[in-house]
């Protein structure tokens, strides 16, 4: 697996620390790829040659642990809102698994939904 550490700025200060894992025969062509500014889906779709396909995701609140507060500048114990998502290529391979740790005080989240038959 190859492991992916980024943080992301909103406004200049720190709204997320996202936490990815590729597998390494897709992740080596990631290595040298410009992270901080290209989309990982699009390269990993580019790498494939095949879309992604489904996602599973679970959002929980959970305490920041000490790397998290630390890279989110925020106190440690505090609450972040965590988004785990495992993301399928369109053959139903996954290929990106990603933790993302939100500033809660930085982030509102919101939805659509359609009801669908």
């Amino acid at each position: 697996m190859l492991y992916i550490e980024r943080r992301r700025l909103l406004n200049g200060l720190p709204l997320s620390l996202d936490l990815t894992y590729v597998p390494m025969d897709i992740g080596t062509g990631l290595l040298g790829a410009d992270l901080e500014n290209t989309d990982v889906f699009r390269l990993l779709e580019s790498l494939t040659g095949q879309p992604l396909g489904t996602a599973e995701i679970t959002l929980e609140a959970v305490n920041a642990d000490a790397h998290s507060a630390a890279v989110l500048e925020t106190p440690r114990g505090s609450a972040v809102l965590m988004l785990e998502r495992l993301t399928h290529l369109a053959d139903g391979r996954p290929v990106d698994l990603e933790f993302i740790r939100f500033r809660g005080d930085r982030i509102s989240m919101s939805a659509l939904l359609h009801r669908s038959g």
